[in-house]
């Protein structure tokens, strides 16, 4: 089994950040109570910390399992039609609009965004055969 971690891109990290920090700025000077800052923000970082520790995908010998915060969706190997790079925006189990959209099954897509890509193809048995991009 091989498991490969979401690439996450600076840009989000800094809209991430900025969205748990400039509140923070604002209460701190407003003159706003230190404790709604905690109640408000810590399970706002909390969350995104997780959720981003929950996104990986999991090649297994005849599997592959894509772990998304509260989502997971398998599908078998052999089900997997096509393998392009995409930049498309839909929400995904991926942090980096650097995405691979695999399309499988019956009409059925997920886009996600391996950090190591190259090595994520090559266990999945997909060096070297991706499908053009639109």
């Amino acid at each position: 089994m091989n498991i490969y971690r979401s690439k996450i891109d600076l840009w989000l990290i800094a809209v991430l950040g900025g969205s748990i920090l400039l509140p923070l700025i604002l209460f701190i000077f407003l003159g706003g109570p230190l404790w709604l800052i905690i109640v408000i923000l810590a399970p706002m970082a909390g969350f995104i910390i997780w959720l981003y520790l929950a996104t990986r995908y999991e090649i297994r010998e005849t599997d592959l399992i894509i772990h998304g915060g509260l989502f997971k969706i398998e599908m078998s190997r052999n089900s997997i039609i096509s393998i392009r790079k995409s930049r498309n925006p839909l929400s995904s189990p991926a942090f980096s609009l650097d995405r691979l959209e695999i399309k499988y099954g019956a009409n059925k897509m997920v886009l996600i965004s391996p950090k190591d890509e190259a090595g994520f193809l090559d266990a999945l048995g997909w060096s070297g055969r991706l499908s053009p991009p639109d």
